[in-house]
C-alpha cells in the first residue's frame, strides 16, 4: 500500500495526545481465541454469496462480538462522490447502528488520520477531537482504526468504538481487527473484479449483438442490392434477345447488340455471386447430387468462357481422360464452379496467353461392381497470367477480396465468386487450392472432388431454346419487365397476355386461361402468394403452371411452398422458361 504524506489532520492529533496506539503494547496481552475467530471466519465466508449489504453487516457483527465492543462499523470510501471522496459508514452494528450512512470528510476524520498513517491507530475521545463525530451518541472513550487495504488505494477503514471507560482495545484486538480489514479487502477486490468481469461481459456481448446485426443488415442489403439490380436487368435481357431476333439481317446492329448482352451477361455474373454470397451466409446455397458425366459439366463451362477466349486469342486447351467420367454431382453447381475458374483465368491473363483445364481421375469402369466409394477427381485450371501477389494468397477466398490492381479494371467484378466456389467445392466434400508465384507468374488452381462412381449414364442432349407455343401470362409490376420479356416470347411463337398487379390478373384470366403464369413475388398491395391462392381457386387455372419470379437470394418460402410449382430467378433464361413450358 502507498504511504501517504501527512496531513495537517494527523498532526494536530499527535499534538492533542488523541493518538493512544502505544499503549496497545503496554497493556496486558490475552492469549487469542482462535476457535471464536474461526467459527466467526466461516460465518463471513457463507456470507460471501450474499449480497455486498450482508456481508458487510456479517463483518461488523463480528467485529463486534470479537472485540467485546460497543459500536462497530466500516467506512469506504464514498467514490461516487466528488473528490476528496468521503467515507460513508456502510455497515454499523452496536449503539452507534442508528448511523448508517452517516459520512465524514476524509481529511478530518479517524478514518483518514489512519489512511494517512498507513497503519492500525487507538484513538481517545475521538468526539473531541474531531468536529464530524461531535454529534454521535453516546461519549466514545476510545476508537480503534485499521484500514482495509486496497489496489490502487485503500478501500476503507474498519473500526470498533468503547463507550465505556472500563473497557480499553489492546494488541488482540489489533490482529483480530486486522485479520478482518484483510478478509473484508479479499472480499470486495473479488466483488469488483467480479461486477468488472461482468460489466466486460455485458460489452462483449452488446458487441457480438451489434456485430451480428449488422451482418444480418449486411446480408439483407446484399439480398435488397441483388433484386432490385435483377429488376431493371429482367426487361434489359428479354429486349436485347427480342432485339437480336429482329436484327438478324443486320451484321452492324448485331455487332453492337453483341457487346450489350456480353455486358449485360457480366452484370448477370456479378448479380449472381452477390446472391449466392447471400445465399451461403443465410444458409440456403445448397447441391442437389445426380449422377452424370464430368465431360458434360466440362463443355458447359468451357462453353461459357470459349467465345472471350477466342476474342482475346487465348490459346485454350482441355485435357480429359479418354473414358467418360461418371459423377454424383449436382452438375449446374460444378459448371458454375468450373465457369467461374475459367472466367477468372480469361480476365487476368493478357491477349494471346495460355489457359489449361485438365482432368485427372481413375477409369469408371475399373472400379469394382458391388464398389460404391467414390473416387477422386482432380481438376487443374493454369494460366499464365497477371498472378496472385503473396500477402493476398492467405486470403484469396474471403469475401469481397480483390487485388489492388483488379479493381481498376473493367471486368474485375466484386471478388466474391471465389468465396462462392470454395463452399460449392466443400458441399462436395472436396477441396480447393490456389497457388501462383507472384504477380506476372500465373495462377494454378486445383480442385479435388470425391464424386467419380462406377455408374454408367449417357450423354446430355445438347440444350435448346426451342419453346413449345403455349399461352403465358406474366404478371410483374415493372411494366418494362413484362414487355420486353412479352416480345421474345411472342416473336417465338407463344401467345401472351400482360398485367402489372394482381387484381388486373385476376380480371385476364376471366377471358384468357394461360398454360403458364409467370408472376412476380414481391408486387405492393396483392403479392404474388396471394395471387396465386386465388388463381388456384379459379376453375379454368386448375391445370396453369405457376411459376414464381424472384431477385431474392432465397428462392423459396414456406408460405409459398403450396402456391408455385416452381421458383425462378430474374431474369429467367430461356433455358429456365424452357424446361418450365415443356413441362
Amino acid at each position: 500500500m502507498p504511504r501517504l504524506s501527512h496531513s495537517g489532520a494527523a498532526s494536530d492529533a499527535r499534538r492533542a495526545q488523541m493518538l493512544a496506539t502505544r499503549k496497545l503494547d503496554t497493556r496486558p496481552h490475552r492469549a487469542p481465541d482462535y476457535a471464536a475467530e474461526n467459527k466467526a471466519l466461516h460465518t463471513l465466508a457463507r456470507a460471501l454469496s450474499a449480497s455486498d449489504t450482508v456481508m458487510l453487516q456479517t463483518l461488523v457483527d463480528m467485529a463486534l462480538a470479537l472485540c467485546d465492543a460497543g459500536s462497530a462499523g466500516i467506512s469506504l470510501r464514498d467514490r461516487d462522490a466528488t473528490q476528496p471522496s468521503p467515507f460513508r459508514w456502510v455497515a454499523v452494528s452496536g449503539r452507534c447502528a442508528v448511523y448508517v450512512d452517516h459520512v465524514i470528510p476524509s481529511d478530518d476524520s479517524p478514518a483518514g488520520v489512519v489512511l494517512e498513517l498507513d497503519a492500525p491507530q487507538l484513538f481517545a475521545f475521538p468526539k473531541r477531537q474531531f468536529a464530524c463525530m461531535t454529534d454521535i451518541e453516546p461519549e466514545i472513550t476510545e476508537e480503534l482504526v485499521v484500514p482495509v487495504p486496497g489496489v490502487p488505494e485503500p478501500w476503507g477503514a474498519l473500526w470498533v468504538m468503547s463507550h465505556d471507560e472500563a473497557h480499553h482495545f489492546d494488541h488482540e484486538h489489533r490482529r483480530i481487527l486486522t485479520s478482518l480489514a484483510n478478509f473484508t479487502c479479499a472480499a470486495l477486490s473479488i466483488r469488483q473484479a467480479n461486477a468488472d468481469a461482468e460489466a466486460r461481459a455485458a460489452e462483449a456481448e452488446a458487441a457480438r449483438r451489434a456485430l451480428a446485426a449488422a451482418e444480418s443488415n449486411k446480408d439483407n442489403f446484399i439480398a435488397m442490392l441483388g433484386h432490385e439490380l435483377r429488376g431493371p436487368l429482367a426487361p434489359v435481357d428479354s429486349a436485347l434477345a427480342a432485339a437480336q431476333k429482329l436484327a438478324a439481317n443486320s451484321p452492324v446492329v448485331l455487332s453492337a447488340l453483341a457487346v450489350a448482352n456480353r455486358q449485360v451477361g457480366q452484370l448477370k455474373r456479378i448479380v449472381s455471386d452477390l446472391l449466392d454470397a447471400s445465399r451461403i451466409r443465410t444458409g440456403k446455397l445448397a447441391v442437389h447430387r445426380v449422377y452424370g458425366l464430368l465431360g458434360d459439366i466440362i463443355k458447359d463451362a468451357v462453353g461459357t468462357v470459349r467465345e472471350e477466349a477466342q476474342k482475346r486469342q487465348h490459346r485454350l486447351r482441355v485435357e480429359q481422360p479418354p473414358y467418360p467420367l461418371t459423377v454424383f454431382a449436382d452438375a449446374g453447381r460444378l459448371t458454375q464452379v468450373f465457369s467461374n475458374l475459367l472466367w477468372n483465368a480469361v480476365k487476368y491473363t493478357p491477349s494471346g496467353g495460355e489457359i489449361t483445364l485438365r482432368v485427372e481421375a481413375p477409369d469408371p469402369g475399373a472400379i469394382p461392381e458391388h464398389d460404391s466409394t467414390p473416387r477422386e477427381v482432380v481438376i487443374i485450371v493454369r494460366d499464365n497470367g497477371l498472378g496472385i501477389a503473396p500477402d493476398l494468397l492467405p486470403h484469396i477466398f474471403e469475401l469481397f477480396t480483390q487485388a489492388p490492381g483488379v479493381r481498376m479494371r473493367a471486368e474485375g467484378g466484386l471478388g466474391v465468386g471465389l468465396s462462392v466456389v470454395r463452399h460449392l467445392v466443400s458441399a462436395h466434400l472436396g477441396e480447393i487450392a490456389i497457388y501462383s508465384e507472384g504477380e506476372g507468374k500465373g495462377t494454378e488452381v486445383i480442385v479435388r472432388l470425391p464424386i467419380v462412381c462406377r455408374s454408367q449414364v449417357e450423354h446430355a442432349a445438347s440444350t435448346s431454346h426451342g419453346i413449345p407455343p403455349a399461352r403465358i401470362l406474366l404478371v410483374d409490376d415493372i411494366p418494362d419487365a413484362t414487355e420486353a420479356l412479352a416480345i421474345l416470347l411472342t416473336l417465338d411463337g407463344h401467345e401472351v397476355k400482360r398485367a402489372q398487379n394482381g387484381p388486373e390478373a385476376l380480371s385476364l384470366v376471366d377471358s384468357f386461361t394461360p398454360d403458364v403464369a409467370l408472376i412476380d413475388i414481391n408486387m405492393p398491395n396483392m403479392d404474388g402468394y396471394e395471387l396465386a391462392r386465388l388463381l388456384r381457386q379459379r376453375p379454368q387455372c386448375t391445370s396453369t403452371r405457376l411459376v414464381a419470379l424472384t431477385g431474392y437470394a432465397g428462392t423459396t418460402s414456406e408460405r409459398g411452398a403450396d402456391e408455385f410449382d416452381c421458383y425462378l430467378v430474374k431474369p429467367p433464361s430461356l433455358e429456365d422458361l424452357g424446361e418450365v413450358l415443356r413441362r
